[in-house]
């Protein structure tokens, strides 16, 4: 019992370590991007950390995964190099007792995968595409940057602005290519700014202008209008405009609805991911075995090569799933299968050995 719960101890340590690294760097990464976004244009500045947030939820389901499998690697790889696990095999404490620790580990982890990958990830999903579709439709010029072509959000074409003030309120020498119901315009101004009317409606105002309307694909019906003062409405964003990915899609809808192409798929994945949990902790128990003279990390390469092919073989299935290339009871659980396999061969080849030297 002692040892278990040092085992369990050590398991945990190490895991929680692996994971609080893995979200740090998935986090740094994401917020560069965020930022990215509001350089040009495409997001406000006060969305970023609420995205952030929301999206690190989204984060753990992948990172757990791969933190419990590096974890339990990483954990008795180091008993192993001071020759803890090697004295307590010549007790008799064998490879397969080591099975109880990492399992206690591994079902607390399957549980919170679970509950994220069933629950709280579609939600965050749903929250991050939600505030970042909405904050891109209804942008001002906080984001704009001088000398670069912006694309409007929904495609609706591009803007271009020579320079702007330090107060970031007006924009100058300004160029803007919008594409509305087949038809194009095209206007150029001295300056502009953004307006907000009493009854929340937002516009864009150009002063000192031009404007050019026709149809593209060499039309020659081209009308040209000079302006002083030109406002545009910009449609306040609303969330029928917005079109959810099947992962922001809540796990009781996919299940009504699995009928629907891609849906039973996208079920599956979020099933199959907290039993892959388990299966990369028993794979991880006989990629651990080290022998003191070749180091902690002699085989953290393999074991990483073994996760990039399990998890292919993941994304694999999944596509020939959506494709109807194997049958929904069949699903991703052959990969699972497959993975569990080749943990207890690799495990049965170090018990044989084991019971050799006991001999």
């Amino acid at each position: 019992m002692i040892i278990r719960r040092y085992l369990v101890r050590e398991i945990f340590a190490s895991q929680f370590g692996v994971l609080l690294v893995l979200i740090l760097i998935a986090a740094a990464g994401q917020l560069v991007g965020e930022f990215s976004k509001v350089a040009d244009g495409n997001m406000k500045a006060g969305t970023v950390m609420t995205l952030l947030g929301v999206y690190s939820l989204t984060l753990v389901p992948f990172i757990i995964p791969l933190a419990l499998y590096l974890g339990i690697l990483l954990a008795l790889s180091r008993l192993y190099t001071t020759s803890e696990l090697i004295l307590l095999e010549a007790c008799g404490y064998g490879p397969w007792r080591l099975f109880g620790p990492v399992l206690v580990v591994a079902m607390l982890m399957m549980l919170v995968q679970a509950a994220f990958t069933v629950w709280l990830s579609p939600w965050a999903s749903f929250q991050d595409e939600r505030l970042e579709k909405l904050s891109a439709r209804s942008l001002s010029i906080e984001g704009i940057r001088p000398g670069r072509f912006i694309t409007l959000p929904g495609g609706g074409g591009v803007i271009y602005v020579e320079r702007i003030n330090a107060e970031r309120t007006r924009v100058f020498n300004v160029f803007a290519r919008i594409r509305q119901g087949g038809e194009e315009t095209v206007l150029v101004a001295e300056s502009g700014h953004i307006e907000v009317r009493d009854n929340g409606d937002r516009y864009l105002v150009l002063t000192n202008g031009w404007r050019y309307d026709g149809r593209p694909a060499g039309s020659r019906e081209m009308a040209i209008v000079r302006f002083q003062r030109h406002g545009l409405r910009m449609r306040p964003p609303t969330e029928r405009d917005i079109h959810y990915h099947l992962r922001a899609v809540s796990s009781q809808t996919l299940w009504q609805q699995r009928h629907r192409p891609g849906y039973l798929s996208e079920l599956q994945w979020r099933l199959a991911s907290p039993l892959l949990c388990l299966a990369l902790a028993i794979l991880a128990i006989p990629l651990s075995r080290t022998s003191p003279r070749s180091g902690r990390y002699g085989r953290l390469v393999l074991a990483f090569v073994f996760y990039l092919v399990i998890n292919n073989l993941m994304n694999v299935a999944r596509a020939w799933l959506d494709a109807g290339k194997l049958p929904a009871a069949m699903g991703l659980w052959w990969v699972h299968a497959a993975v569990i396999l080749l943990a207890l061969l690799l495990l049965g080849g170090q018990l044989r050995h084991f019971r050799w030297k006991r001999k």
